[in-house]
This record gives structure tokens, C-alpha cells and sequence, in this order.
């Protein structure tokens, strides 16, 4: 298992989001990813693994139209699920996970503000 200050050096190339479990009710959210990288020097490739967030003070949740270059605000029942992530940004309790959607193949953007975090990996 991975804590939130272990998750901050995991990088993503290439890696597929198999499939998000998102419970906005109760706050958590699990990105199932088919594998990462801890560390790019070390050339070692982690397995299958999950990223749980839970607990936050906020989430948003913006989808990109290339074609009209506007950004729209998704809410908890219009939310499109990412597809891989292209980009991932952690900042202390806070993170980023961008990348193209599955639904829409449009660039959508989450963000997760102070939640509880871990990730856990074969």
C-alpha cells in the first residue's frame, strides 16, 4: 500500500484507466489503472492498482470541446469517467487527474481537494 506522500512520485505513461467507482455521496472515489511507475530512474513498473479517494472538501469536474474551445462544468450526474491519465498532479492533500474521457473522447479534468488518499497495487 501506498500513502498520499508515496503517491506524489507515481508517474502514469501510457497506463489505461480500466474503470472509475464514483460514490459521490459517500465521497469516494477508486481509479482502477492497468499499472504505473514509481519512480522513472528506477525503470520498475508497478501492476494493476487502484487509487482511493475519499473524505475531500471539494471535487470538480470540467470536460474541454476542442471543436468550440470552451470548458464546461460537469456535475455528480453528468460525470464522464476517464478513459487513461495523461496528466496527474499531487499537491499535499490535493490532485489532479487529467486525461480523455470515455464517453465523449473530450479532455475532462478532476480535481479532488484535501482528501484522504492511498493506492494500492499487485
Amino acid at each position: 500500500m501506498l500513502d498520499a506522500s508515496q503517491m506524489k512520485n507515481l508517474l502514469f505513461p501510457d497506463m489505461d484507466v480500466e474503470k472509475m467507482e464514483f460514490f459521490p455521496h459517500e465521497k469516494s472515489l477508486k481509479v482502477f489503472v492497468d499499472g504505473a511507475v514509481p519512480d522513472v530512474e528506477d525503470g520498475i513498473l508497478l501492476g494493476r492498482g487502484i487509487l482511493f479517494f475519499s473524505a475531500w472538501e471539494s471535487l470538480s469536474i470540467r470536460k474541454f470541446d476542442a471543436a468550440t474551445e470552451t470548458w464546461s462544468d460537469l456535475n455528480e450526474l453528468t460525470a464522464e469517467y476517464l478513459r487513461d491519465l495523461c496528466e496527474v498532479e499531487f499537491l499535499d492533500s490535493s490532485v489532479s487527474l487529467c486525461g480523455f474521457s470515455k464517453q465523449s473522447d473530450q479532455w475532462l479534468e478532476w480535481k479532488i481537494a484535501r482528501a484522504q488518499m492511498h493506492a494500492e497495487f499487485e
